[in-house]
């Protein structure tokens, strides 16, 4: 059902109390109402449709946007009328409007010179002129009648910009967002979004779904609009989608639908109807229940089991060739050789094992067996940093995923299907961090012969995105999965290893002791402020003078979550405060500071500059005129300024989640009762695994005690049983 902006009719039905109903217009022209009698005013609504308003109302000028309180009326002479009560401008004054329009730069041949004689001509005329009469701009020199014309329809279009810009700042979206809704959806922005508000919370970053939903109210959808329920169905998968969860059981959407629009659960469940029937969700039955997915998730699953079909027959690349030796410096032990003679005898493999079990080395003796063959090679991972560390390990050039693929911003890969990679091995470290949608690409893109090697580790935290695929190719049984459990590396890292090893088997790690030469200790805290003064005298004394690291290169914060008492937020200030109290420069956005020296980190992928969400990097430069930002990202400087600020925040404490894939010297871990559900195992696990020389946790007792006992249930999916071969069968 096409939504629209509020009718005369439902006006007049919803006025309920108070001054009536409320709508948003645009003030067109006078109509009439001198010698006493109320003025009366043609007003436009949002969906560009017209109504006559009447009332004794200050305020009312030509070109203003208005919010107008009334009662509609029928008058024998024009027809239904809103019997204003009262009105609230939204925008800027007119006059001011109009002036700043002239002086804008916006029409071609209207220069500052002739825009100060338009001004002063007309006076405070001039938006009545722009909206009314705007042949009376010929009476300026220099105004002829194209120009004229030109003038009088930038000043329609810049309208209907305005009224749009002032309609969503009443709502909470802010001027910078509100100006992205206007470049995404063009001069009829006000038109689609009148037709369904709720576009604009699943296509515009930053702005949410309650501002989208007090919008269409304002615009006068009911509760129970087609639009604003089947919008309510892919705001809760899309919500689930976020968490992790690619299918979510359609009882509990439905549950979740009633409780995000406040309606009755069987609205909730007509809901889920209409979004199924429009192709908004997708429905599949497995396992005596029905599972709702958003279209390309499911889509996404399907491929990445139909590429697995592809690729996973017949023999690799190399078979029947003659290999060459391992490099006697790797000293392969029996159980890395039976898993390197796996590696070798199938197209598609996995390796998988915690830290110190020899996936780096194994990587390498693959790699020299190889050699002698002359095969196209490439080695690649999900972000910038653990591409620089599988380089380091293997002495051979790594990329990212997203640049192998040749991403192009807003529009996918360039390798695909039809545009596939020429190459004829492909290894992925850090695996378990690529999530459902990137699986997918990248398994379209490899040519029908080509291998490929998955390298990761299953016990560490999933991807930030939808989908764990590489926990559940390893689950699926359909893929050779050579797994190591013997850990060789006791020099370098033992300790820290050894502590991983014990959390991913639901033990506490062992802590050293005060003045032993160890890898891991244990502080006790009793409150989120006796943690910060804790973590103040570590970063600031304790840590540089016994270890010798500088806390502002090597010391990196990990937390759970980013809100809370003990949330990155909160904790990035309080570092900030010790670490780089006065800046040389500074700016503030969204709430941040950044100054030069301070840590900061990327949060979105930015595929046209190469840099992507987690890396991390340092401000060398700050611009407050320009409100402008350089940042260090591993030597490359790169300007951030308007947008691409947004996608910065403060870095000397950052999640578990946006470490994986990255090192440090020295971690310093914080765990609390306040972290609530987010403490469990492999959290932990992935925190440890982070440390190369340090990790020191700062704690409460029954907090880590959870964190050890707590896993936390695989992510909700029908991948599994998808990669097994099992059909879906039809909704019940």
């Amino acid at each position: 059902m096409a939504a629209c902006a509020p009718t005369t009719e439902t006006t007049a039905t919803a006025a309920a109390h108070g001054h009536g109903a409320a709508v948003i217009a645009t003030v067109e022209r006078r109509l009439g109402g001198e010698d006493g009698a109320p003025a009366r005013w043609s007003v436009r609504l949002v969906d560009g449709r017209r109504l006559v308003a009447r009332g004794a109302v200050a305020g009312l000028e030509p070109g203003a946007t208005v919010r107008l309180w009334g009662e509609v009326r029928h008058d024998p002479a024009w027809g239904l009328m809103l019997e204003v009560a009262r009105a609230e401008p939204l925008g800027p004054d007119p006059l001011e409007r109009a002036r700043a329009f002239l002086d804008a730069g916006l029409v071609r041949g209207l220069g500052p010179k002739l825009a100060a004689r338009i001004r002063a001509h007309l006076g405070a005329a001039l938006p009545q002129v722009l909206a009314e009469d705007p042949e009376r701009l010929r009476e300026v020199r220099g105004v002829g009648p194209r120009l004229a014309a030109r003038i009088a329809q930038a000043w329609r279009a810049h309208g209907r910009q305005e009224e749009l810009l002032a309609l969503l700042q009443a709502h909470g979206i802010g001027r910078v967002r509100a100006a992205r809704i206007l470049e995404r959806y063009g001069e009829d922005a006000l038109a689609q979004i009148a037709q369904d508000p709720w576009r604009i919370a699943r296509e515009v970053p930053g702005v949410g779904f309650r501002s989208a939903d007090a919008l269409a109210r304002e615009l006068g959808l009911a509760a129970d609009a087609e639009v604003r329920l089947v919008a309510g169905v892919e705001e809760v998968l899309r919500r689930e989608a976020e968490e992790g969860h690619v299918a979510t059981p359609a009882p509990l959407v439905a549950a979740r639908v009633a409780a995000l629009l406040t309606v009755e659960r069987a609205v909730a469940e007509r809901a889920l109807a209409l979004a199924c029937a429009q192709g908004r969700a997708v429905q599949r039955a497995h396992g005596r229940r029905d599972w709702l997915l958003l279209p390309e998730l499911d889509q996404a699953e399907a491929a990445v089991a139909a590429e697995i079909d592809r690729l996973a027959p017949g023999p690799p690349p190399w078979a029947g060739h003659r290999l060459g030796g391992d490099p006697p410096a790797l000293c392969l032990s029996p159980s890395q050789q039976t898993a390197l003679e796996r590696l070798l005898a199938h197209r598609l493999t996995i390796l998988t094992g915690g830290p110190g079990t020899g996936k780096t080395t194994l990587v390498r003796a693959l790699l020299a067996r190889l050699e002698p063959l002359g095969l196209r090679i490439a080695l690649a991972a999900p972000t910038g940093r653990a591409a620089r560390r599988l380089a380091d390990s293997t002495g051979r050039e790594a990329t990212t995923l997203h640049r192998l693929l040749e991403a192009e911003p807003g529009r996918g890969f360039r390798r695909h299907a039809h545009h596939r990679l020429g190459l004829d091995l492909l290894v992925v470290d850090e695996a378990s961090m690529v999530d459902l949608p990137l699986m997918r690409a990248l398994l379209e893109a490899l040519p029908d012969e080509a291998a490929l090697v998955l390298v990761g580790d299953v016990d560490q935290l999933p991807p930030v995105g939808p989908g764990e695929p590489f926990a559940q190719l390893v689950a699926c049984g359909r893929l050779p999965v050579a797994r190591l459990e013997e850990i060789f590396r006791q020099d370098a890292g033992g300790d820290l290893v050894r502590a991983a090893h014990a959390v991913a088997r639901g033990q506490a790690p062992r802590f050293s002791e005060p003045g032993e030469a160890g890898e891991i200790f244990g502080i006790r805290i009793r409150s989120p402020e006796d943690a910060c003064e804790k973590l103040v005298e570590l970063i600031t004394r304790r840590i540089p003078e016994r270890f010798g690291l500088d806390p502002r290169h090597h010391i990196q914060v990990l937390v759970p979550v980013h809100r809370d008492p003990l949330g990155t937020r909160r904790l990035n200030r309080l570092l900030q405060q010790v670490l780089n109290p006065n800046p040389v420069a500074a700016l503030e956005h969204r709430g941040y500071r950044f100054g030069v020296g301070d840590r900061v980190m990327q949060t979105e992928n930015d595929h046209e500059r190469e840099v992507y969400n987690g890396d991390i990097g340092r401000v060398v430069a700050v611009d407050r005129r320009q409100h402008t930002l350089v940042v260090d990202m591993d030597g490359r400087r790169l300007t951030y300024s308007g947008e691409a600020l947004d996608r910065l925040v403060p870095a000397w404490a950052i999640t578990v989640h946006k470490a994986q894939g990255s090192e440090y010297p020295a971690v310093v871990l914080v765990l609390a009762g306040c972290h609530g559900r987010m403490l469990e195992r492999r959290l932990l696990y992935t925190a440890l695994t982070r440390a190369e020389r340090l990790l020191v946790l700062l704690t409460e007792p029954g907090a880590l005690a959870r964190a050890v006992r707590r896993t936390a249930g695989r992510r909700r999916s029908l991948l599994e049983p998808r990669l097994r071969g099992e059909e879906l069968g039809e909704p019940g």
